[in-house]
């Protein structure tokens, strides 16, 4: 069977398309197309007619994921093709760049990256089959404009918190956990010490959690209190942070729980809540985040989506260990760390992984960082089999694991059909290497390899 392949170059309000056969050679010319209804339709015209020409190939699409301006090609080409088995693709724009950069004399136009995308889908550097979510568009959307509100509600807080021991000193006692939202409304009603103050008794017991004898000891500190600003500047300032901060946490509030409840029947929301240490709203976040599981062919793929794989420098004889990458999306470290922070205490293997750490002599944050890791381990192996937690799992994981494979000796390689070269400590090598050698040599030689599931392998129809 043949194949078509179409590089798609999306722009803001409209996309080039090119389109090229196996043998890489261009059909057409590259074409500009409108994101309107017209565009579409001159699209769906120009396909039909290849089809025509060419009723044996299969069509394959490919767009580079953009912002969501590929969004709307995206929905309208899976839909063209569906009926004739055609395939579209949203690309990685960076690996898309790694490709196109082996031209070191390429120019860069919306045509030629168009080609470039088209070649990148014709020597197969696309990834395995992964279905396209459509579903998750509106979610996606409104747990971006969420997260940007959460955002920009911290920022009030750090304002807000930054104020504070200026202009009522006497109330950041009750606030080194955050901002209580008794808290907010005493700094709305009554903004600065010299208002407070004045404040009558009646009026401020009405406040949430403050009794008639907190409310007299706060208006006795405000009176003998040192604020240094008091002007009217500064209350109409605070006053506006404390109302805009408790009117966002109410947006939020209701917003969440809107987004939780439009996933509810989500599997793989279902599988990551049931992981103790994981709740409603911190699954959800994962499951937006990461997307389709059956993209990642292996838990070190999910990890450095995360940017939480380990950098190792090792050339020659040296070997620098450099933390994590730090690449990826960052959103779900920041996901990660409250979660292993409840985890540690409720959930078994993320509890034990952390005391062993920590009785190793590693410090919280590294021991932290390497219970994220394991969090996600944990999340991909029960995403990709589809099946919830359970505890005794991490307990006989190493009994069901393949046994490892024993190195021979010197004196047992003789008799055994593959014959596996040992380094020696009499070769040229650096004082640091023949250390190295030497520990090895007291110590048992195996070699444990990872069982790798490979491109396609992460999709539902093989998960086991």
């Amino acid at each position: 069977m043949t194949s078509l392949f179409f590089g798609i170059d999306v722009s803001k309000g409209y996309a080039d398309f090119c389109c090229i056969n196996q043998a890489g050679s261009r059909i057409g010319e590259i074409a500009k197309f409108d994101d309107t209804s017209s565009g579409h339709t001159a699209v769906k015209l120009i396909v039909e007619s290849l089809r025509t020409k060419h009723p044996d190939a299969q069509m394959v699409f490919g767009l580079e994921n953009s912002g969501g301006l590929e969004r709307n090609w995206a929905v309208f080409l899976k839909d063209l093709v569906t009926p004739f088995d055609g395939r579209v693709f949203t690309l990685n724009p960076l690996a898309v760049k790694k490709f196109l950069d082996r031209d070191l004399h390429r120019n860069i136009t919306d045509a030629v990256s168009a080609q470039g995308i088209a070649n990148y889908l014709r020597q197969g550097m696309r990834p395995a089959e992964v279905p396209f979510e459509d579903s998750l568009s509106g979610p996606i959307s409104l747990y971006r404009c969420l997260r940007n509100a959460i955002s920009r509600c911290a920022q009030m807080k750090n304002e807000l918190q930054s104020l504070l021991p200026r202009v009522q000193p006497e109330l950041v006692q009750f606030c080194r956990h955050g901002l209580p939202a008794w808290i907010l409304e005493i700094l709305h009603g009554w903004p600065t010490a010299s208002k407070l103050s004045k404040a009558k008794m009646a009026q401020l017991v009405k406040v949430s959690h403050v009794t008639e004898k907190r409310a007299e000891k706060l208006i006795l500190a405000a009176q003998e209190s040192v604020a240094s600003l008091g002007d009217s500047s500064t209350e109409i300032t605070v006053s506006l942070l404390a109302k805009e901060i408790l009117h966002s946490q109410e947006i939020i509030s209701t917003m969440k729980k809107h987004v939780i409840e439009s996933l509810a029947n989500d599997e793989g929301i279902k599988i990551i809540q049931s992981i103790p240490g994981i709740g409603a709203w911190g699954a959800t976040c994962l499951r937006l985040e990461i997307g389709s599981i059956e993209r990642f062919p292996s838990p070190e793929a999910l990890v450095a989506f995360a940017g939480l794989d380990p950098r190792i420098k090792q050339s020659g004889d040296s070997t620098k260990h450099i933390g994590i990458s730090r690449r990826g999306r960052r959103q779900i470290r920041a996901i990660l760390y409250p979660l292993i922070l409840s985890a540690v205490r409720c959930n078994p293997a993320v509890k034990e992984f952390y005391a062993r750490l920590r009785g190793k002599g590693k410090k919280h944050l590294v021991s932290a960082t390497a219970c994220m890791r394991k969090m996600l381990h944990i999340i991909y192996g029960c995403w990709i089999s589809g099946k919830v937690f359970d505890p005794s799992h991490e307990k006989n994981r190493q009994a069901q694991e393949p046994k490892p494979t024993v190195i021979p000796s010197q004196n047992e390689e003789s008799q055994t059909k593959e014959k596996i070269y040992i380094l020696h400590i009499d070769a040229p090598v650096s004082r640091r290497e023949a250390s190295k050698r030497r520990k090895a040599a007291t110590m048992p030689q195996t070699g444990i390899s990872r069982r790798e599931r490979g491109l396609g392998a992460a999709s539902k129809n093989n998960a086991t």
